[in-house]
């Protein structure tokens, strides 16, 4: 088992009334198991304000528990000490939802492919050049070129930019990537061709995706199993094709059917100027 995330809650406190007391607390997570396979792609779906985030948040120790635990590899995660804590994030890293303000507008593209390897040098120890010649294998790794590397981000276009994103992530050889809805800011046709790219890489570095999405087309396509969040608790969660052909929960009805058909003759736009 890669992440097992065994009854976790979270309840943020309420807000402040007078010098002592303070409001009724909110609860953005209730009682969340899920399991995440090794080398298989688990996605999390759920409308915004759902509690997608601060699961994310919880499983990267951002925010601390109200109750539960969150097991990486068998090591309870709001268990290890800072220095173990810190290595760990060299195996488990994130590529975040706006490529354009998770890049450092003053760093080249080198230096922000870069950083990981310098932050994490105790786990992969690199010479100043090695680190520079990581970074072009990175690059080409995601589909860019060895002279975008001292470029800057202004440069590029969204989907350059997720893709020198997830460059980033893969510096420090990491097994575990959290997918924190890295299409949803992107045109359509790019969409498709970082899906791709994350599915090729899945592929050949065999990496375990936890993929978060309100999109529930982006989920098919590149996720094993599934789980259904609504106000903070799992509704639903199993293989794919099972959620998507007989989902069980009203909520993931509703969501299902809230898709876009992609069978122009099926629009209801179509079937009114036919009239």
């Amino acid at each position: 088992m890669s992440l097992e995330i065994q009854n976790v809650s979270k309840i943020f406190p309420g807000p402040r009334q007078g010098f002592f007391g303070r409001g009724e607390g909110f609860t953005a997570l209730d009682d969340v198991s899920l399991s995440i396979r090794k080398g298989a792609s688990f996605g999390l779906v759920g409308e915004s304000g759902s509690g997608k985030t601060t699961l994310t948040r919880c499983i990267l120790r951002l925010e601390s528990l109200s109750a539960g635990n969150i097991l990486f590899n068998g090591s309870d995660i709001h268990k290890l000490t800072l220095l173990q804590m810190r290595r760990l994030r060299s195996r488990l890293q994130i590529v975040f939802q706006d490529p354009y303000a998770s890049l450092d507008p003053r760093m080249t593209v080198h230096d922000i492919v870069a950083e990981p390897l310098v932050i994490h040098g105790d786990v992969v120890n690199m010479t100043a050049s090695r680190r520079t010649e990581r970074v072009m294998e990175l690059l080409l790794q995601v589909g860019l070129r060895s002279e975008h590397m001292f470029r800057y981000p202004h440069e590029f276009s969204g989907g350059q930019r997720q893709r020198i994103g997830i460059a980033r992530a893969l510096a420090v050889n990491p097994e575990f990537l959290i997918l924190d809805e890295p299409t949803s800011a992107l045109d359509v046709s790019v969409q498709a061709d970082v899906l791709n790219l994350l599915h090729r890489l899945q592929v050949e570095l065999g990496l375990t995706y936890f993929f978060i999405s309100h999109d529930l087309g982006v989920i098919r396509y590149i996720c094993d199993d599934v789980a259904v969040i609504y106000r903070g608790k799992v509704v639903e969660q199993g293989p794919v094709a099972a959620i998507f052909d007989n989902p069980q929960s009203d909520y993931t009805r509703m969501l299902l059917d809230a898709m876009p058909d992609p069978d122009p003759d099926r629009s209801p736009f179509r079937k009114i100027a036919a009239v």
